[in-house]
């Protein structure tokens, strides 16, 4: 009993830390964007919000998710701990740094990257099986920087298969690293190497570790009623399910807005059938993302108190209580918008196949520029340097206008507004209202959804809060290519 507020108050940093990684988007009701110009032949929006603010209080489809899961809705516990029980146990324990020694870094190793003072590192990783930490690859690494004087926070995911240099001058897999650590008692255990193996390879000073495994995602998410997820490509796939009659379950997923229960956001996150690793990298983030957004609805940190008991034996972490307060405030200031999104992906990797047969990726000259950009804090004043847009969905088919607008949030666009037309549009068009090139954000949107020049309609206009307004028609492809993310990132030699 005596340690017990002492591990309750680490699951509240562990909640706190998660939950200021910031969420990428808040969904929530707003005022209407300006209206669609007569001249542009649009009906006007039948439907209007503002992204960053709308909350998604419609049902969701009925249609898109399809699944022989029978797992009956969770009910979320009821809060029992009280803030003196955290406390008190801010009082007993101090949790160290995963501090890497500089004398192990050689001529060779990778500069230190330069980060503003306070940068505070992150590794999230997750197991790739239910078993012995100590032999589970982590098939899940992400990097989350939250820097508290902007304050803002970048997410960077590596893929499983990206060959690094061990200390020892072997190379395999990253993630191979963490059971390598356990496996050979290194000093500090599959962390501390991971911590030591990012510093050579790429730069990065790791301050603290979050590992989670299967069981303990499924309970988490389970816990909060299920979470609902913007899904961007269509997904079939089969996992092994012990609760089936028959053993598997089927996972059908198709665009739109989805509501997952825990099992099903996992296999969401993990699923390998016809997709690669940058797919599951962007899938994992999202989850992540839904699932926080999903806990800021309701008192997280009283469900995590009162839930400790059943999810700490699911949990390994570095991070320790006295880190809670400034955590704590980092995430009461975070402005959503100050959430960055980055996947390691081809160009600045490149594929390799080694000796012995494997299929592994290789940096690039480019890697440690992306991982630079990556993990920079987005601008002070992104609010009003960001380029704004509007989106409006004249397709057939639900939720598109959500899709489409995640992912401009994603590829560094503010929304200001997202609704429905009620005419069908057969194809994507962009209305311009931006009057001059320099800056315009047009190019950008054009690739991002493949219009072509004649389905740009002009409507210079001064006093238009966006840039531009897309409306959705019935070839939009929400499914984006993730395999060359990395290419569209101005990067800095």
């Amino acid at each position: 009993m005596g340690n017990r507020p002492a591990r309750i108050a680490e699951a509240v940093l562990l909640v706190t830390v998660v939950t200021s990684l910031g969420l990428g988007v808040t969904w929530g009701k707003a005022a209407p964007a300006a209206p669609i110009a007569a001249s542009s032949d649009l009906p006007a929006p039948t439907e209007t919000t503002l992204l960053a603010n709308f909350s998604p209080t419609e049902e969701a489809p009925s249609e898109p998710l399809t699944s022989t899961d029978n797992t009956p809705p969770v009910e979320v516990t009821q809060p029992t701990a009280t803030p003196g029980d955290v406390g008190a146990a801010l009082q007993e324990v101090k949790t160290p740094l995963l501090q890497v020694d500089e004398s192990a870094v050689g001529s060779n190793d990778a500069p230190l990257l330069q980060q503003a003072p306070g940068t505070i590192n992150i590794l999230i990783l997750g197991s790739d099986a239910a078993v012995d930490t100590r032999i589970a690859r982590t098939d899940t690494i992400m990097l989350a920087s939250i820097n508290p004087d902007v304050p803002s926070v970048s997410l960077l995911s590596f893929p499983r298969d990206l060959q690094v240099r061990f200390p020892s001058g072997r190379q395999d897999r990253i993630n191979t690293v963490y059971s390598a650590g356990n496996l050979s008692d290194y000093p500090g255990g599959g962390a501390a190497l991971l911590a030591l193996v990012m510093r050579k390879n790429f730069g990065i000073r790791v301050d603290h570790f979050v590992r989670i495994d299967f069981e303990g995602f499924i309970k988490a998410i389970d816990t909060l009623g299920g979470v609902e997820v913007l899904v961007e490509c269509e997904l079939h796939d089969t996992f092994p399910d012990k609760t089936s009659p028959i053993g598997k379950t089927d996972l059908d997923l198709y665009p739109g807005k989805v509501t997952l229960s825990g099992k099903q956001a996992l296999w969401y996150a993990r699923s390998r059938w016809s997709t690669t690793d940058f797919d599951r990298a962007r899938r994992q983030q999202k989850v992540l993302r839904a699932t926080l957004r999903k806990a800021r609805e309701g008192n997280l940190l009283q469900n995590a108190l009162n839930l400790y008991a059943d999810f700490r034996p699911h949990l390994e972490t570095s991070i320790g209580p006295t880190d809670l307060l400034p955590l704590i405030d980092i995430a009461r200031r975070l402005d959503d918008i100050a959430i960055k999104s980055r996947v390691i992906t081809w160009p600045v990797v490149r594929s390799y196949q080694r000796q012995d047969g494997a299929s592994v990726l290789v940096k690039t000259d480019k890697l440690i520029p992306f991982i630079a950009e990556a993990l920079a804090p987005p601008s002070t004043n992104q609010a009003q340097t960001l380029p704004h847009v509007e989106v409006y969905n004249g397709s057939s088919r639900p939720d598109m206008e959500l899709v489409a607008a995640e992912r401009l949030v994603w590829e560094g666009f503010r929304v200001i507004g997202v609704g429905k037309v009620d005419d069908r549009f057969p194809q994507t068009q962009i209305i311009d209202y931006t009057i001059t090139r320099k800056g315009s954000p047009i190019a950008r949107l054009r690739e991002i959804f493949n219009v072509p020049e004649q389905n740009v309609i002009g409507q210079p206009d001064p006093s238009s809060p966006s840039a531009a307004r897309i409306v959705l028609g019935e070839d939009y492809n929400s499914c984006p290519n993730t395999a060359n993310a990395a290419e569209s990132i101005p990067l800095t030699p």
